[in-house]
């Protein structure tokens, strides 16, 4: 949700003499980028009192900024449905925050309906767009539609190929759809993009041992390591590395000449 943010903040303030509405919704998206759980708080009393869909947007942008993802998916749906109603162009940013939420929800089915109705608007832009078609491409991945998810990843990285998230998924779907030679083209542009990211040397490293190169793929793990420590790409990445260990025979000595 994190590259949402901005560009709703970006709008609230391009807004023509804004109204005390708006004002009020910079001040809620930026009270949830900080304070999740208060944003919620005061996001829910600004709904009562009949703050209509921007409350409502406000309201489930801070629910999934506080990982409150099921919940956030209908609040940033029926923001979605009344912004469309009003001729709001922010409708299409509700919408794909909506299909955002649901994919982080489990609800892959919902994320595809609410990232369709996003992208049939003409408000996003070629970034926003790839970033939804990205979001479409993991909803169908998980649904087994492992096609569309990969036409979805193409459209995303003709859209913005500065997108170092559609050349890492693209790598990683080509690599389980035994695709190697388009895995290692995808991971190598990603790499490129995304220098410093432990998910990039992650897959790289998946990638490697799928096409039986240990060598490379125990220096992508450590490096995944290296890179970020403490995170979730770290902590499989030393299982990952274990796990060659022991599948590695360990060398014969050879027996000493008298």
């Amino acid at each position: 949700m994190s590259n949402v943010l901005p560009l709703l903040l970006q709008l609230a303030a391009a807004q023509p003499l804004p109204t005390l509405d708006e004002v009020q919704f910079t001040e809620c998206l930026t009270l949830a980028s900080k304070d999740p759980a208060s944003a919620i708080s005061s996001a829910s009393l600004w709904a009562q009192q009949k703050g209509g869909y921007l409350a409502r947007a406000c309201h489930g942008f801070a629910l999934a900024s506080d990982f409150k993802f099921d919940l956030a998916v209908p609040m940033l749906t029926e923001a979605a449905t009344l912004a469309q109603a009003k001729g709001d162009p922010r409708a299409a940013r509700f919408w794909a925050q909506a299909g955002n939420a649901a994919i982080a929800a489990g609800q892959a089915d919902v994320a595809i309906d609410a990232l369709g109705k996003a992208l049939a608007s003409k408000s996003l832009d070629n970034k926003e767009r790839a970033d939804s078609e990205v979001d479409r491409a993991r909803a169908f991945v998980a649904l087994g539609k492992s096609a569309d998810g990969e036409a979805a990843l193409a459209t995303a990285r003709q859209l913005a190929p500065e997108n170092g998230a559609a050349w890492l998924l693209s790598a990683t779907l080509a690599r389980r759809l035994n695709k190697l030679p388009d895995a290692l083209a995808f991971i190598q542009t990603s790499a490129a993009l995304l220098p410093s990211d432990p998910a990039v040397a992650l897959e790289a490293g998946n990638i490697a041992v799928a096409a039986g190169d240990d060598d490379t793929a125990r220096k992508q793990w450590e490096q995944a390591i290296k890179i970020g420590p403490n995170s979730r790409q770290a902590a499989t990445a030393a299982a990952q590395l274990a796990a060659l260990a022991a599948a590695t025979p360990a060398p014969t000595s050879e027996p000493q000449s008298r």
